[in-house]
């Protein structure tokens, strides 16, 4: 059964001139987006509405959003967040030296709340002398400074209360930092992370994107979030965490299992295609075929389809004036099948580690299947001029892993794509 999602629209359409479509397919990451994309034009999968759903009733549970690079995880995390408001929090994953740091310097998602907490718990020290060293002068002249730096402090402390956009500055941090030992400092910066954590409904976690050589760095990546999960949820109310994981390493650790699953799966090729027209009003400079077949390309990787648009525009811009519309001829000659197996390489070089002819094969095979639909299984091995063996195998390679589905034909096999998800 082919599910369904919801399209949210709430920004006026985009004129599709050729300067825009290069500015709108060149955002490939959620992060390049401006804040208000999720609200005009974010597409809700129905996994996405499944996570909303659960966090509703879920307490101190954990879920992972599993799904391919590129498919729009970080951007469903953005919708999510967006729904809740201030009962979430929202940021990129970072190791525990980096976290802090970045908190500090205020290249944090949640630096401004961090940084006025923590202020507050470093004030809090009743015995804390918080103003600067002093040259040594009269008694008289050091107490004139330290009455006017504590002055400077509470005017400081007022604003915090009173100002929501004031933020503290780094000379009164370190001012407060002063009287503390490293450890001291780190204690106070990680209990005030924590309790912050603790306050909100639900955290979401954006982990980075990881090669197949990063199997150690996210193994203690997971480590670290393994041991976050474990302090949040002591508390009475612990947060609900959502992580947002790739389907390719999700695999081989422990604490995948105390994971509820949730797969975000690939958008179909008419999605794709209304979110272009939604967005421009459109299909122009393309036509609908072309568009269709630059979304099968993509594999229902929204990110993969923003690139391939804009190879194809690159190609288009050669051609002499006038130029005929963008058809899919012109989307096949622009997007090679060594570029789309070189997309695909973290996901088939699990299935086919040390044989790149088979990944090509594979990838030749899985497009004609989504331009031509089902095929019997002696048709593709004289299509792609294989051995009847040696089609057999890959094609059951590709069956394990979900990439493919067979079903008896008399004495063949019908060989399909599984179905992603539709746009409503």
């Amino acid at each position: 059964m082919i599910r369904r999602c919801v399209l949210t629209v709430r920004s006026e359409p985009v004129k599709s001139t050729v300067g825009e479509l290069y500015s709108w397919a060149s955002q490939l990451a959620s992060e390049s987006r401006s804040p208000d994309w999720v609200a005009g034009w974010y597409v809700w999968p129905e996994a996405v509405l499944r996570v909303q759903r659960q966090l509703e009733t879920m307490k101190a549970g954990i879920i992972g959003l599993v799904g391919l690079q590129g498919v729009g995880k970080s951007s469903a995390l953005r919708a999510l967040h967006n729904s809740m408001k201030s009962e979430s929090i929202l940021f990129k994953w970072r190791r525990r030296q980096e976290l802090y740091r970045s908190l500090l310097d205020g290249s944090h998602e949640a630096s401004e709340d961090f940084l006025r907490e923590y202020w507050r718990r470093l004030r809090e020290r009743p015995s804390a002398k918080l103003s600067s060293p002093v040259p040594r002068e009269s008694d008289f002249r050091k107490r004139l400074l330290s009455i006017e730096e504590e002055m400077k402090l509470v005017e400081v402390d007022a604003k915090i209360l009173t100002d929501p956009d004031f933020r503290v500055a780094q000379p009164e941090l370190e001012s407060a930092e002063a009287e503390l030992s490293r450890d001291a400092a780190r204690t106070r910066q990680e209990t005030t992370w924590l309790e912050m954590l603790r306050n909100k409904k639900t955290v979401l976690i954006d982990t980075p994107d990881y090669s197949k050589t990063d199997r150690r760095l996210m193994a203690k990546d997971l480590q670290e979030i393994y041991w976050l999960w474990l302090n949040l949820a002591k508390s009475d109310n612990g947060p609900n965490i959502v992580l947002a994981i790739q389907k390719e390493m999700f695999t081989g650790h422990f604490f995948f299992d105390k994971m509820q699953k949730i797969e975000l799966e690939p958008l179909q090729p008419e999605a794709m295609l209304e979110a272009y027209k939604r967005r421009f009003a459109t299909t122009e400079p393309f036509t609908d075929e072309a568009l269709l077949t630059l979304a099968r390309m993509s594999r229902g990787i929204f990110r993969r389809f923003l690139r391939y648009i804009t190879l194809t525009l690159d190609l288009w811009q050669t051609r002499p004036e006038p130029r005929e519309p963008i058809d899919s001829a012109t989307v096949k000659e622009a997007v090679t099948v060594d570029r789309l197996a070189e997309d695909m390489e973290l996901e088939l070089v699990e299935l086919f580690p040390k044989q790149s002819d088979l990944r090509i094969q594979a990838v030749r095979l899985l497009m004609h299947l989504e331009e031509s639909g089902p095929q019997k299984q002696t048709e593709l091995a004289e299509r792609l001029g294989m051995e009847d063996y040696a089609i057999s195998r890959l094609l059951a390679k590709l069956e394990l892993h979900r990439y493919i589905s067979r079903a008896r034909s008399g004495t063949d096999k019908i060989v399909d794509t599984p179905k992603k998800e539709a746009a409503a």
